[in-house]
């Protein structure tokens, strides 16, 4: 029987995405015109598609569906040549996300097949089936000889051959033929699991992974006998996921090794000064690599999170370690584009970099103990040297006035570089920074600035383990860097002493070295925890860069306490930035926690009460350093023209405390908290705004310090009867006419609730 399409074409018109020209090309374009089909071919997608009916990619698959999720009303058209791989992938995605206007059709045949081919295909995509994927091939028939009768006897076990038992024996193997797939597929998902976890664990590969890719093989060879018959019972989905699951494993592992090699090779070529052409062609192709690897490990990185099940702990660690890999790569491929300006491609730039101890914290990230020049020239390091603070500040011969806290309470008449990170933002603290080292040593022009607070340091340990310092015969780990570095700096220290400038170069030698080793995903996930955790902040004079680092929120910058949602309507702007700075000339943050909670009080007439408390605990002891007593100045800032109602601790009321107005309404006091005590911070405020009658918006920003540790936060929003909340982005505990959420000050947040006022 012939395949008859019939189609209504009026005013239809389509678009064939083909890279070449092709004999399939000409009959499907001459087809759609002889249906009054309007054709348009191009080589690659245009910008604007709207006018056509249905499109098909013939043999090109860079344009992923989910880019026509939204256009439904048109015909989506995959067709592809002899590519099992990429037809499997883009069906499961296909199927995955319920794109039922997206056909995918995969063809195994010859040219004398084409013309039935297209007819089948536009009957398919044009037909009421709700399957997205057909497959169409050829079996070639087998011509039968004509047998001649032999007059020879029939052997004795003809005789007894029955067509009902011959019929059973078929039937037998047909069956078989089905299973066949089953136990290779099976024993190259126990290969896969193995190797996974020597990866999960950092172990050297084994043979594991080979003899997987040769099973998955063989089973997709087998399975092509049985895939008709499972999709016509309806249960090729979880075969088929296990196959993709597999396959996305394989790919997992072989890109993984890739990329650590590709990465290796690029971390030594830029430890190497005056490259060959030879030297540096590899480096170039090593980040190319490292390019192409990362795109196929996030690729099947979100296939494995989203096909594999969660039946067991295992399995619900496993899906969490790939989301954790799938953020790290993200990141990588985020600043892939911008390596050359980075790593200074055709020319040179210097960065400066400040190292914060934010055991003695400080609004900008703690107190600065060491700083380094970092040099890069066409993806060279060229030079990076450490100096202790005090090298620096030594130098220092005209008199800065510092800020009054400062003079105040550390009696300090003049100002350091050691105490710049004074405000709450990097960028503008990096400016005093750097018009301090101008002063004080000549360098100024820097291209960009980093700070690395220790426990910054410390997570990038995690990702090395351990590096040994020959020079001070120790062996330093996440675990032991701090109090290492601590002994280093503060034992037998004097102003100019080479100890702990010493210890800390050797230390940061050690790492880069370690880094050759280690393995990149894990590298660029401690990158990203102390990147999101405000343990690291970057600037950039590129501003291509410097907008990358502001979208991720990595370069320290204070938040404006306004709406953010442009189109909101009635947005009631709230904002909260907490700020510590550590004026005991100890280590107290290292023994102190300090646990926050904001409750919100909206009363019937629209005002808004919030009540803002935190509760700093120290477990030093007295008389034991680095411990000592926590003489914190404390600062919050939160809304301009925020009207004060009460400032207390343990509730006895604070009578003076510095205030301002201008873009933020800031309040900063002095609070101290003995050894082995604790205190409660409380400030009652009402915001400027009103909430009236209609549909509204609060948004509250919630910013996190630099350096500072996490911290638990309480959120807590009442609202009167005459309110409805109709959506919000918390998982709170809700009830009566309150919103209870509780989470971690790990990172800059923002609270979203929309109500319906009477």
């Amino acid at each position: 029987m012939i395949l008859r399409t019939e189609i209504d074409t009026n005013n239809q018109k389509a678009l064939i995405i083909a890279p070449e020209k092709t004999v399939f090309l000409d009959l499907l374009k001459k087809k759609l015109q002889d249906m009054n089909v309007v054709t348009a071919v191009r080589s690659k997608m245009i910008d604007s598609y709207e006018e056509y009916s249905f499109i098909i990619l013939l043999n090109y698959s860079l344009i992923i569906p989910s880019e026509f999720r939204k256009d439904t009303e048109k015909k989506i058209l995959y067709i592809l040549f002899h590519q099992q791989e990429k037809a499997a992938t883009l069906s499961s995605y296909v199927y995955d996300h319920d794109l039922k206007h997206v056909k995918i059709i995969r063809i195994d045949s010859s040219a004398q097949y084409f013309t039935k081919d297209i007819d089948t295909l536009l009957w398919f995509t044009f037909s009421r089936t709700s399957d997205n994927y057909l497959h169409i091939y050829h079996q070639k028939k087998q011509q039968h000889q004509k047998q001649i009768p032999h007059k020879i006897s029939i052997p004795l076990w003809k005789r007894f051959t029955h067509p009902q038992s011959l019929m059973t024996i078929g039937l037998i193997c047909m069956l078989i033929s089905q299973l066949l797939f089953i136990p290779p597929l099976l024993a190259s998902t126990f290969f896969h699991y193995q190797e996974a976890e020597n990866a999960f664990h950092e172990k050297p590969s084994s043979h594991y992974s080979k003899y997987a890719g040769r099973l998955l093989y063989w089973t997709k060879r087998m399975y092509q006998f049985a895939q008709p018959t499972y999709h016509f019972l309806s249960i090729a989905l979880p075969v088929e996921d296990l196959i993709q699951i597999n396959e996305s494993m394989q790919q997992v592992l072989v890109s993984r090794n890739k990329l650590r090699n590709a990465g290796t090779v690029f971390l030594d070529s830029l430890m190497i000064k005056n490259k060959t052409d030879a030297e540096y062609q590899a480096m170039l192709s090593a980040k190319n690599s490292i390019e192409v690897d990362t795109k196929l490990l996030s690729e099947h990185i979100q296939i494995l999170g989203n096909k594999l099940p969660t039946w067991s702990t295992e399995l619900k660690n496993a899906k969490e370690s790939l989301e954790q890999s799938s953020h790290a790569l993200r990141i990588i491929q985020e600043l892939l584009p911008h390596f050359d300006s980075i790593f200074a491609k055709g020319t040179e730039k210097k960065y400066l970099m400040l190292f914060a101890n934010n055991m003695e914290l400080r609004p900008g990230g703690g107190f600065i103990g060491s700083f380094a020049f970092l040099k890069m020239n066409d993806y060279t390091l060229q030079d990076l040297t450490l100096y202790d603070v005090y090298d620096a500040d030594g130098q220092l011969r005209t008199h800065i006035d510092p800020p009054k806290p400062i003079s105040k309470f550390l009696n300090q008449t003049h100002w350091f570089l050691r105490d710049s990170a004074f405000t709450g933002d990097f960028v503008d603290n990096l400016k005093i920074a750097e018009q301090f080292l101008k002063q004080e040593t000549g360098e100024s022009n820097f291209d960009g600035g980093i700070l690395i607070t220790t426990t910054g340091v410390q997570n990038l340990l995690k990702s090395v383990k351990s590096v040994y310092i020959p020079d001070f015969k120790e062996s330093i780990n996440s675990d032991n860097f701090y109090i290492k570095a601590q002994l280093y700096a503060e034992e037998d220290f004097f102003p100019g002493s080479k100890q702990k400038k010493s210890f800390l170069s050797s230390v940061a030698r050690q790492m880069l070295f370690g880094f050759q080793d280690a393995s990149l995903p894990t590298v660029f996930s401690e990158l990203e925890k102390s990147l999101d955790q405000k343990q690291l902040v970057m600037y950039a004079t590129d501003s291509d860069l410097q907008e990358l680092f502001k979208k991720n929120y990595w370069s320290g910058r204070i938040l404006k306490p306004t709406c953010t949602l442009s189109d909101a309507l009635h947005c009631i702007p709230d904002y909260l930035f907490p700020l510590d700075a550590n004026l005991g000339v100890n280590k107290a943050n290292f023994y102190t926690s300090n646990p926050m909670k904001l409750h919100v009080n909206v009363d019937p007439t629209g005002n808004i009460t919030n009540t803002f408390s935190i509760t700093y605990t120290n477990d030093s002891h007295k008389g034991v350093f680095p411990g000592g007593t926590y003489k914190n100045y404390f600062q919050i800032l939160i809304p301009p023209n925020a009207y004060i109602e009460s400032v207390q601790v343990d509730g006895v009321p604070v009578e003076e405390y510095d205030e301002t107005n201008f873009e933020y309404k800031v309040i900063g006091f002095l609070v101290s908290i003995e050894p082995q005590q604790s205190k409660k911070v409380q400030i009652v405020y009402k915001l400027p705004t009103t909430i009236v009658s209609g549909n509204g918006t609060y948004q509250f920003i919630l910013q996190k310090q630099i350096g500072s540790q996490n911290a638990d936060f309480q959120f807590t929003f009442s609202f009167p009867k005459s309110m409805t909340i109709t959506r919000h982005n918390l998982s709170p505990l809700a009830q009566d006419n309150e919103i209870i959420y509780n989470t971690s000050v790990s990172s800059d947040k923002i609270f979203l609730i929309e109500f319906t006022k009477k």
